[in-house]
């Protein structure tokens, strides 16, 4: 049983650095992919919060955010 909630925790981690790396990536990204400054602002902007969320929900399913 150990095993299985060390495996979960690992799993969660591996998940929660993919998700970080290619939002970030996403962000980057998004200042050349697009013309319109406005477009470029809300893509980079909205690809940190959407990794940011990702991140902080990850760690409530580990229980690393206790309320």
């Amino acid at each position: 049983m150990k095993f299985v909630k060390w495996l979960g925790k690992l799993s969660a981690h591996l998940i929660e650095g993919m998700i970080t790396v290619v939002m970030s990536f996403v962000a980057l990204a998004s200042l050349f992919v697009f013309d319109s400054l406005a477009l470029k602002i809300f893509v980079c902007f909205g690809a940190i919060v959407i990794g940011y969320a990702a991140a902080y929900y990850l760690g409530m399913v580990r229980g690393e955010h206790k309320q």
